[in-house]
């Protein structure tokens, strides 16, 4: 195997035991186990278990942005709001989530109940990276009179809504047994959209407006 290669096997190998045992827990010899290769092989590439980490967290941004361009916002105002909300929780519903996908949410489960530093590294830089644009779709609902009520901290809310996506998505993880969640697919996705558009202070009338469809809520 060139040694391009056998450096991305031995960090996605690193990906999936650092989601399952997390930094703290994660030993070489069990990340060199589950590439396939020694663990001598692995201090060859990768000096230390903190570069590698750092390699997995580069992946893991790159990943970030990428995510971001897909689901962040593409319209204005609560249509732009509801799109990406919707579009989220779309992706936290599905059954069959590529093990990269679900790395993501181990990942950040392993660190809330460990030291929770990649956890909080994570949240920060999403918050510097999108603020803004949080904010500005907020005002323009609120300008519009899509949002009313009492006026609620856009990056909080925005924190709000990653945790209930980061849960679904760990959770429909799960064999079907175990999954507490009385629908699936996108149903479920439906109903967290509205549950979270409803706490923002989005209305009714434009929830529907913007998601569309005449399904019950």
């Amino acid at each position: 195997m060139p040694a391009n290669e056998r450096r991305a096997a031995i960090v996605t190998a690193a990906r999936k035991v650092f989601s399952r045992d997390g930094y703290e827990g994660a030993k070489t010899s069990q990340i060199a186990q589950e590439a396939g290769v020694s663990e001598a092989l692995v201090y060859r590439h990768f000096p230390s278990k903190l570069a590698l980490y750092r390699a997995v967290l580069r992946q893991l941004f790159i990943e970030q942005d990428e995510n971001w361009q897909q689901l962040g916002f593409h319209q204005n105002g609560a249509e732009g709001l509801v799109a990406a909300i919707h579009s989220f929780f779309v992706l936290a519903a599905q059954g069959d989530l590529t093990p990269e996908s679900l790395d993501r949410y181990r990942l950040t489960l392993a660190s809330l109940s460990g030291d929770g530093s990649y956890a909080s590294l994570i949240y920060r830089r999403s918050q510097r990276r999108n603020a803004k644009a949080i904010a500005q779709e907020h005002h323009a609902a609120r300008l519009a009179g899509d949002i009313t009520g009492e006026p609620l901290e856009p990056s909080t809310t925005a924190m709000f809504i990653e945790h209930i996506g980061t849960m679904m998505g760990a959770i429909v993880a799960l064999p079907e047994a175990s999954r507490p969640y009385g629908e699936s697919g996108e149903d479920l996705a439906r109903h967290a959209t509205w549950f979270c558009c409803r706490g923002i202070g989005l209305s009714d009338a434009a929830i529907k407006r913007c998601l569309g469809g005449d399904r019950k809520t």
